[in-house]
């Protein structure tokens, strides 16, 4: 018995019956596919392939090829062939059957590889499915009531742990795995009450700044749309996969191209997460901030402390995310040694969903019939471009959702984007921004922005300027992005050198029809955008917008900008060791997307993983 990797394998839309599974739909095709393509000198293995019943089939990722003319279905999968009797039947004519079965698969057109011993463990993996069933008012308060416990402070707490998004989460459950009961802290309310604050924001423009979009259970990636995308090749992708599964999410995201989980649905896995991780025996407390940190004479941590109490710890997990300013400023009062790190910030741009799928499918959609066209509808387009000449890029495709706002602080406005899990809104959205490199910023204000924390302090500048812009109460300032580009083309003699003449005259001649209704809540403001951003951004971003038109014609001329989008990334990197612990406070350990070396919610989570394996094994086991 041996397995292989099937990788880029394509499967055309008439060739998946709808009566069978993928795995099924798979198999079929595999065999009739080598078959009709196997040298002749190989025909006699083809038998090994029949029946089914020989090989089992894992399917480890699916995703829908649009760019040609005829749909096609991509497929990564796992094969185990289980027919000892035949490999020593052909080893002695073939030689070894491995490397004979895999000069067939090339031979016939198949990307293969054999499998490595984590990837055959991945036959083992079924995940236990909770079903996202609501809970009742009264079963919600009564389980609530459990999940903080008391705490007498005269004990040590081996581990704390600041921060309940991503990274906190997952650095927890690795420590419950391993028999360690950490003590979690969380400024921002549980998710059910934070969504309470989040709407009250929404719709009457009122702003809690301890619970928001990006603060409370969750982390900001609660609203914005559970995206679990990531190019990171780690083994530990498949563990944070398969427990959001385990914890309800829905079984599709562990083969999904670009799993998704909406916004919607992250609510009850959230819930189910803390039930779970206070049932093992980890205690959380929820608004509930951290205020300082104790270091002694040795330059260690031997206290954290809060709004609330004092913790006696040495350990403590910091995963506080990148939007926690306060909790940036009690590390530069401790000394804790931070640097400037690459960021980028721009606008949201929308368009109109029907008018962007129809521009990325090419037309193809028209070809698509039955349930699979509901279902390519249903999910929507997901587009991610760049510019090499200008060098903006879009990114945090929303397909059918809506901007949002996602401000950490009074008077200083930050937007983002998210979807349902339907997918089903009018317009669809995403970031379109340009680089922000700390060299950048000594241009503008080398005093001001020279510090650890300078990008940090740059980034809060702009917020503060997209406040006003809207005219404050956090209503956001937008503008058709034709007019933006003639703004930013008119506004210096250099700048028009730099733009192509063509597709410079393709958005200034464009007329406003088909343009979408901005979908930011509580309010809109208009607002010649370019004002907002130094020159620098508007060359990069205006610039970009030109070439994807004239790429994709009425991507910039059927749009509209809403901005700004300032918190793509952490500003701020917190130096720390190979071991995960700060360089210059010995027990604690930034991690997570606030501690600049991770971006998004799986890379957050494994880097919460990360770090609290390497505090185990230094400071426990």
């Amino acid at each position: 018995m041996f397995m292989i990797i099937v990788y880029d394998f394509k499967i055309p839309a008439d060739g998946l019956e709808k009566s069978k599974n993928d795995e099924e739909i798979f198999s079929d095709y595999f065999i009739n596919y080598l078959n009709s393509r196997i040298p002749g000198e190989f025909k006699s293995l083809s038998n090994f392939l029949m029946p089914v019943q020989s090989f089992d089939v894992k399917i480890l990722k699916k995703s829908r090829d649009l760019r040609q003319k005829e749909q096609k279905t991509v497929f990564k999968v796992l094969i185990r062939f289980n027919s000892p009797e035949f490999f020593s039947d052909v080893s002695g004519t073939y030689g070894v059957f491995d490397d004979a079965f895999l000069k067939l698969l090339n031979k016939a057109g198949i990307k293969a590889r054999k499998a490595d011993s984590e990837e055959e463990n991945l036959f083992k993996i079924k995940p236990e499915y909770i079903e996202r069933v609501p809970e009742t008012e009264s079963e919600t308060e009564s389980k609530s009531k459990n999940v903080t416990h008391s705490h007498d402070s005269r004990n040590k707490t081996k581990v704390l742990i600041a921060g309940m998004g991503p990274a906190g989460i997952f650095a927890a459950a690795y420590l419950l795995d391993n028999g360690i009961k950490p003590i979690l802290i969380e400024k921002g309310k549980r998710v059910e009450d934070r969504i309470k604050d989040v709407e009250n924001l929404l719709h009457n423009g009122k702003f809690n700044k301890k619970s928001n979009v990006v603060f409370g259970e969750g982390g900001a990636g609660t609203f914005s749309d559970g995206k679990l995308t990531t190019r990171k090749n780690d083994k530990a992708v498949s563990y944070v996969l398969n427990f959001l599964v385990k914890m309800g999410a829905n079984p599709d995201i562990l083969i999904e191209h670009k799993p998704h989980v909406g916004s919607d649905n992250l609510i009850y896995i959230l819930r189910n997460i803390r039930n779970y991780l206070s049932s093992n025996g980890a205690e959380i407390y929820f608004e509930e901030e951290l205020k300082d940190l104790e270091i002694n004479e040795n330059g260690s941590i031997c206290s954290a402390k809060t709004d609330k109490r004092s913790f006696e710890t040495d350990l403590v997990i910091l995963a506080s995310g990148s939007n926690s300013y306060d909790t940036y400023e009690i590390l530069r009062n401790k000394g804790v040694i931070m640097e400037r790190k690459p960021f980028a910030l721009g606008f949201r741009i929308e368009h109109k969903r029907d008018f962007v799928d129809g521009l990325f499918f090419k037309g193809n959609i028209g070809k698509i019939e039955g349930d699979e066209k509901a279902e390519v509808k249903l999910k929507g387009v997901n587009y991610n471009i760049s510019s090499k000449k200008y060098g903006g890029y879009s990114f945090c495709m929303c397909p059918g959702g809506v901007v949002i706002n996602s401000s950490a602080d009074e008077n200083l406005l930050c937007i983002n984007g998210m979807s349902y899990s339907g997918r089903d809104l009018e317009n669809s959205n995403s970031a379109v921004v340009a680089a922000v490199r700390p060299e950048m910023l000594d241009g503008i204000d080398s005093e001001r922005y020279s510090s650890g924390t300078g990008a940090l302090q740059f980034r809060k500048d702009l917020e503060l300027k997209a406040y006003e812009a809207g005219g404050g109460s956090f209503a956001a300032p937008y503008q058709w992005t034709p007019d933006y580009i003639k703004d930013v083309y008119n506004a210096q003699a250099a700048f028009k050198s730099a733009f192509s003449a063509k597709a410079y005259n393709d958005v200034k001649n464009a007329t406003s029809t088909g343009i979408p209704v901005p979908s930011y809540k509580p309010s809109v403001m208009y607002f010649n955008l370019f004002k907002l951003l130094p020159d620098f951004l508007n060359m990069s971003i205006a610039g970009s917008l030109t070439e994807f038109e004239n790429r994709f014609k009425g991507f910039a001329a059927k749009s509209v900008l809403t901005g700004l989008e300032t918190g793509t990334s952490s500003a701020v990197r917190i130096k720390r060791n190979s071991d995960y612990e700060s360089v210059s406070v010995k027990g604690l350990y930034p991690c997570g997307e606030g501690s600049g070396y991770s971006g998004g919610i799986i890379t957050s989570a494994i880097d919460g993983i990360r770090c609290a394996e390497a505090l185990t094994i230094k400071n426990i086991k």
